[in-house]
């Protein structure tokens, strides 16, 4: 049996391996622009600005969307009208001063109000005590992966075939379009 490793679950692994067997398009999330989804099944793997910007306009499209999360990000609200119904006035003036931990326990907040599914919240509350080195700003990409033709997925990434991709937990994915995240 092949060994999976943690590092097999990120996009630069991927990019590295030019004999995977997949048929479909890969792209890399700097390109979402440029492509039409519209019925076809897209898995995006990792996470970064362009995806978190960007999936909810995917998810209109396309047919289903599988999100291969390696890590769960700290995501803020982008529009200031969201971040002042969870803002203190005085905070709102000064938001631009503020340190890494209070940004970290808006990002919870933010998550807390969004995300009702408890299992799903669990999933996507980053780890507090890690200092993130850079916040993901969007204000729908917690409703996109609550749309019914969206999915999370904790699990590693076994294999990519042909036309799908397997998690470790066996679960198989028909997939059209692959976007790699940074």
């Amino acid at each position: 049996m092949k060994k999976i490793h943690l590092k097999q679950n990120s996009p630069p692994f991927f990019f590295q391996d030019s004999s995977l067997p997949f048929q479909g398009k890969i792209i890399h999330s700097t390109d979402i622009l440029l492509h039409d989804y519209s019925y076809k099944n897209v898995a995006i793997i990792g996470t970064d600005q362009f995806t978190v910007t960007h999936l909810s306009s995917i998810c209109h499209t396309a047919h289903s969307v599988v999100v291969f999360q390696t890590k769960p990000e700290f995501i803020l609200p982008k529009t200031k009208k969201i971040l002042q119904q969870l803002l203190h006035p005085l905070l709102i003036k000064n938001r631009h001063q503020l340190n890494h931990r209070i940004q970290s326990l808006i990002s919870l907040r933010f998550l807390d109000v969004k995300v009702l599914n408890h299992w799903l919240k669990r999933q996507l509350s980053p780890n507090i005590a890690s200092l993130p080195s850079d916040f993901l700003k969007s204000d729908d990409y917690y409703t996109a992966l609550q749309e019914n033709n969206c999915e999370l997925v904790t699990w590693p990434i076994k294999e990519i075939t042909v036309n799908t991709i397997i998690s470790i937990d066996g679960t198989i994915f028909p997939i059209d379009i692959i976007i790699l995240a940074n």
